[in-house]
Formats: structure tokens, sequence, C-alpha cells
């Protein structure tokens, strides 16, 4: 894997966080937490495009974070 400049890492971990926040709001109205309205009718393409989102944020921010 090939070295990122510093702001290069920077703008990855805050693509990571800002997806990862995306999935989590896209989810919470489907749980019945938050009224922020849903995608579509809360069917399951809702959940799968809210869990999808949140799976790829979670994946961005541990290959960020990893050491």
């Amino acid at each position: 894997m090939k070295k990122r400049a510093k702001g290069g890492v920077k703008m990855a971990k805050l693509t990571a966080w800002l997806v990862t926040i995306i999935g989590v709001l896209l989810l919470l109205p489907l749980l019945g937490v938050l009224q922020l309205g849903t995608i579509g009718s809360g069917g399951t393409l809702d959940w799968l495009v809210a869990a999808g989102v949140l799976v790829i944020g979670i994946g961005k921010l541990m290959r960020n974070y990893k050491k």
C-alpha cells in the first residue's frame, strides 16, 4: 500500500467519520430513535442501504486507524 501525504491521511479520516455518521443517521429512524424520516418506506432496501453505509464507514475507520 502506498504511503499518503499527511493531508491525505487527515482527509481519509474525516471521510471515514462522515460516512460512519451518515450510516448511523440513516439507521436511527429505522430503529425508531429519531424522527428524521427514512429514505423510502422503511422497507428492506432502507435497512440494506443504512447497514451498507455504516459497514463501509466502520471499515474505513478501521483501515485508517490501524497501526
